[in-house]
Order: structure tokens, then sequence, then C-alpha cells
């Protein structure tokens, strides 16, 4: 488990002591189930996904929180069918390729063409090929052929895109050594080429979210923060100043990370320190803290808290039809479970920005629902699995 989802854990799982009791092992279970599938063992294209469950809570992740019947939505438009909310956003693909190969969909290229990936052995830290799907014609072409230095022990979960690059990054050992490697090719295609390579610390060498901006690739890294750049057109990393400890959110803005170890921390939401690297501008969080024991979780501008939103400043709330662990994609997006009583019921994507509510179709089989989660590092492409197909929405689009 990693230090965000310990925090969002620590965090929603506080009302658990106001209601019902889950099962003791429950976060075992799903924790182990988790770790499982990042090592790669789950086939490739397979979308992220919380379970719910009956018995009156909601287990996403490694998170575990009693769950009442939510109180009617205010402030959020009716919840009715994805596509009717987004008619031009939402798109139907098979889980696999022309070829027979699973993927998986990394971002919009543009409204008819998405990223994939596709994977060796379905080894999460074995890609190799990005691709070029078409929508409209079914038709797929590999734009870069990928190719994973020897020793890789982690692999980037988004392909940035920018100036006509598509970048990504790997972790490999050598010997003793941690080694970052970072990567580039053409969006048009190409072969890729390596941008950087710089040493971590051992166990702490991950980079957490990366993005390409006027020629450079920027990045924090996951668990220490602090952010670094590079030319795109190759170099040595140099820090960028001001931003020690802090963690890339949406460029330039980045943010400190406060873990709630002492129970006074749990009063600080842990995104709530943000700055602008470039102007130095400061934005703090102005919402009551009510209740202590369940910080709001902040991105630039909106933050986020079980069943309701607001922005940062208090000067616009949303109560939320379901809960929500997602901390906002595009600054704006989330997934939220809904729930009839102590049954679950489905899934909405939200946008807090405009209030609409896109139901995603998906329903309980049993007593048990699964649950697609939304990255707030998602570049705009929201996928999840739906009778046997695959969902992509564009955000993006859906943002308009």
């Amino acid at each position: 488990m990693n230090d965000m989802e310990k925090l969002l854990s620590a965090s929603l799982s506080r009302s658990v002591e106001r209601a019902p009791t889950a099962p003791s092992d429950l976060l075992h279970r799903v924790d182990a189930t988790r770790r499982r599938r990042r090592r790669g063992t789950a086939a490739a294209g397979a979308a992220a996904v919380a379970l719910v469950t009956v018995a009156g809570f909601v287990a996403t992740g490694a998170i575990s929180h009693a769950r009442p019947a939510p109180a009617p939505a205010s402030g959020t438009a009716k919840v009715e069918p994805i596509r009717k909310v987004w008619p031009g956003a939402v798109h139907t693909a098979p889980r696999a390729l022309p070829n027979g190969r699973p993927y998986t969909a990394e971002r919009f290229l543009d409204k008819d063409t998405v990223l994939v990936r596709t994977l060796r052995d379905g080894h999460a830290d074995r890609s190799d090929g990005l691709w070029a799907y078409h929508l409209d014609t079914r038709r797929a072409e590999r734009l870069v052929a990928v190719q994973v230095p020897k020793g890789t022990v982690v692999s980037w979960s988004f392909t940035a895109l920018g100036e006509g690059q598509l970048v990504w990054w790997t972790l490999r050992k050598d010997g003793e050594r941690r080694v970052v490697d970072i990567w580039a090719a053409p969006e048009k295609g190409g072969a890729q080429r390596r941008v950087t390579s710089f040493e971590g610390r051992p166990g702490r060498a991950e980079i957490g979210n990366l993005a390409v901006v006027e020629g450079k690739v920027v990045w924090s890294m996951f668990w220490d923060g602090g952010l670094f750049q590079v030319p795109l057109s190759g170099g040595r990393p140099s820090k960028v100043e001001g931003s020690a400890g802090r963690h890339l959110l949406r460029w330039p803005w980045a943010a400190s990370f406060q873990h709630p170890r002492r129970k006074k921390d749990l009063q600080t939401p842990p995104f709530g320190d943000l700055l602008n690297v470039l102007t130095g501008e400061r934005r703090g969080v102005s919402l009551p803290v009510d209740d202590p024991r369940l910080p709001w979780n902040c991105v630039v501008t909106w933050c986020v808290r079980g069943d309701r939103a607001a922005t940062r400043d208090g000067s616009r709330e949303r109560e939320l039809p379901g809960f929500t662990h997602d901390l906002p994609a595009l600054d704006r997006f989330v997934t939220v479970a809904m729930a009839e009583g102590a049954r679950p019921k489905g899934v909405a994507l939200v946008d807090l920005a405009t209030g609409k509510a896109g139901d995603l179709g998906i329903r309980p089989v049993g007593n048990e629902m699964a649950a697609p989660t939304l990255d707030y590092r998602a570049p705009g492409l929201f996928a999840y699995e739906l009778g046997g197909k695959q969902i992509l929405v564009n955000l993006t689009v859906a943002g308009r």
C-alpha cells in the first residue's frame, strides 16, 4: 500500500467507528488482491476496480467505511445514463485489438483515436507496444515497439504527451542500484529514445506524476516528492526551485503531502498546501473541519470528502449521489458508488464543475458490485468494462 492509499484509508475509514462493522479480514483480502494485480498477474486492459458489498459498507481498494443510505443529492443533476449525459464522449470498444491482443487504453489522441498499450505475457512491467487504435474503423497501428530495459521492476501508469512526443518512464534494478529511465518517441510513430537516467533511493525511486511542458519533461517522485525537470531533447535532471517535498498535481501546481501520522494531522488536508512553482502563488483550503477524523482530499480546485465536494475556497459545494474516494481527475471528475439502503445500487461519473452525473450501467451481481476507480492523474480517459466490452469515456469532451 502506498502513502496516498494509506492516507485515504486512514481518513475515510474514520467513519467506521460510528456504523456497522465490516468483516475483520476485509482490508487484508482487498489489499492482497490489489498487490497481485499490480505485479502484473491480471490481464492487460483490466480496469482498476473497487469492490462494493452489502452489509452497509463499501470496500474500495484498501479503504473500508460505513455507508448509510445517502441523502438526496443537492446541487447535482439527476443521475441519467452516461450516453445521454455526454453523448459525444462515450465510446464502446472490444477488449482486444484486431490481432487478438488485449490492451490498456491510456489516452485519446483525437476524438476517434486512442493510445493503447500492450504487454508481453500480460506482465505489467513488460510493455512491448504503444498503438493508435481507431474507434471508427476498428483499425490499430503500432506507433512504438516499446523495449523495456533488463531488470525493469516498475513501469509507468500513464503515457504523457506533449510537443509531438510520447513520454514514459521505467525503473530497473542494476545490482544494488535503482535506476529510473525516462523515454520518448514521436507521437506519429517511431523508435524510442532515452531522454535521461538517474539513480533513485532503493524502495523509493518511483515517479509519481510526469508531464511534458515548454520543451521539458517535468515530474515528481512518488514517495519523497520534489519536482525535477530535464530538456525533452535530453540531458541531466535538475531540481525545480522551491519544490522540495511537493507532488505534481497539474503543472505548474504542486502540493505538499501530509500523512496523518498523528491525530492532529487529520485536521490538515493532505494536499492542502498548494504552490505554483512558476509564480510562487500559494493556495490553502478554506473549508470547515467539522469532523477532524475525515479530512478533505484536494486537487487544484476541488476537494472531496465522502459524499461531498467543495472548492478549496469554499465558494461552491456539492452533495454527491454516492460515496467517492477518488481525487478528481482533470480537476473535476470523480466516480461515486451509489447505494439503496444498505445495498449497492450502481456507479456514476460526476462532473463537479457542472453537477452532471452519468450512470455507468454497472449493477450488483448478487451481493457485490465491481466499481471502476478513476485515478486523478488519468490524462482525460476513463475506461471500464460492461457486458464484455470496454467503455471509453473522453473526459476532455465531456468537460466542454
